[in-house]
């Protein structure tokens, strides 16, 4: 298998998810991020990057390395399972903020308990994705310091290309405590820097995330406006979803013009999602190693319909736990029913299939000598042996024509 030697091994093998911790590691003099012709965003050495910060990329980047929750973070009352690993709570859960939990993706969690943090002083800032208020279609990191800042913009799910890390050394160079909302990958990332830089833990106090599907390459985004007639310079609003579960893929222009286009429609059929390579071969698209993961609640994977909206909470750790309970004991959000992992399943069939499947993936691509990602507690071994040997070879040959298409 071949070695990641720089920084464009790890971008021209497909194992960019352009999350932008490189670059915050490194300053943005040394590295540049811009979206490529394929519509992702990639970085690239514009400076030489010397062996020992090119060690620390290695030891953080999601495109080299992801685990699961370290041993030290595992409560010894949490459940474990083989797919969906270690949990302390599964329920039912939305914010109790009804415009909240209107206007967000599905019941607003994520934003209920960023807010409750805020507001009760655990932190001082959130840092997140937020949508571009010159550029509509693209995103941006942000820090929030208030509810205005939190849920003025378009925080809400930002399934384009976005760099949530790319501003992470700045936010610790505040030395105040943060929380951190973000995708799987990213907090893998961070849990991996904590190893070696004690501002980590010091200051990032909460990690939460979203079980994730992956996001859509750029030129997705582009061919829907194009299907209007509008240029991406003539958007005010671009938006994803939310203003109701899922609520509708909408844009608005300068001059007043509004369209949209039902969920399903565009997002329905996996086959035209449009993710990267990255995203196809993740070990971990639903938060391991984060304290608390929310996720959709549509039965079989895909919404039947408008609701008012209810996430389902994975709670990994005794923080997290902490933290949900004290949100709802304060009345920021709802805890609904317990669910159990078969309930998980069937609302995330997409995520069961590609945990079994990510191993025989990996297994591809080395015999095709692309470099893979290093992983560590995530039992994608364990899931690939009680798999049928025609299942793990078909996904092994199947990464193949992927692969032609990094």
């Amino acid at each position: 298998m071949s070695q990641i030697n720089n920084l464009e091994d790890i971008v021209k093998n497909g194992l960019c998810i352009g999350c932008g911790l490189c670059q915050s590691i490194t300053g943005k003099d040394t590295i540049e991020i811009s979206m490529s012709s394929k519509g992702r965003l990639e970085p690239k050495e514009v400076k030489k990057i010397s062996p020992k910060i090119f060690n620390k990329i290695l030891n953080t980047c999601p495109g080299v390395i992801v685990e699961g929750l370290s041993k030290e973070l595992v409560d010894s009352k949490a459940k474990h399972d083989l797919v969906w690993g270690y949990y302390l709570s599964l329920c039912y859960a939305w914010s109790t903020d009804k415009k909240i939990r209107f206007e967000s993706s599905t019941g607003g969690l994520l934003n209920a308990l960023s807010l409750y943090l805020l507001e009760s002083k655990k932190v001082k800032f959130i840092l997140h994705t937020d949508g571009d208020p010159e550029k509509p279609m693209r995103n941006l990191s942000k820090f929030s310091y208030n509810k205005e800042d939190l849920i003025g913009g378009e925080s809400r799910s930002r399934y384009g290309p976005s760099s949530p890390l790319d501003k992470f050394h700045e936010a610790l160079k505040l030395n105040e405590p943060f929380a951190f909302v973000g995708k799987p990958c990213d907090v893998s990332a961070i849990r991996q820097l904590s190893k070696i830089d004690d501002r980590v833990d010091k200051y990032c106090k909460y990690l939460l995330t979203l079980v994730c599907g992956g996001f859509a390459e750029f030129t997705k985004s582009q061919d829907f406006i194009e299907s209007f007639k509008v240029k991406e310079d003539e958007l005010s609003i671009f938006r994803y979803r939310g203003f109701g579960n899922p609520g509708k893929m909408y844009i608005k222009t300068k001059d007043g013009r509004e369209h949209d286009r039902e969920y399903n429609s565009f997002w329905g059929e996996e086959s035209t999602w449009r993710v990267p390579f990255r995203c196809k071969i993740c070990p971990d698209a639903i938060g391991e190693s984060s304290d608390i993961a929310a996720l959709d609640t549509w039965r079989g994977g895909s919404p039947k319909g408008e609701d008012e909206g209810f996430n389902a909470a994975i709670v990994r750790t005794k923080k997290g736990l902490d933290l949900f309970n004290e949100a709802a004991e304060f009345g920021y959000i709802k805890i609904g029913d317990e669910l159990k992992i078969e309930d998980i399943n069937d609302f995330q069939p997409h995520q069961v299939n590609k945990k079994i499947a990510v191993y025989a993936r990996h297994q591809g691509m080395k015999k095709k000598d692309i470099p893979t990602i290093s992983t560590n507690r995530l039992r994608i071994k364990e899931l690939y042996d009680l798999n049928s040997k025609e299942f793990n070879l078909k996904e092994e040959e199947g990464i193949s024509s992927r692969i032609k298409k990094i």
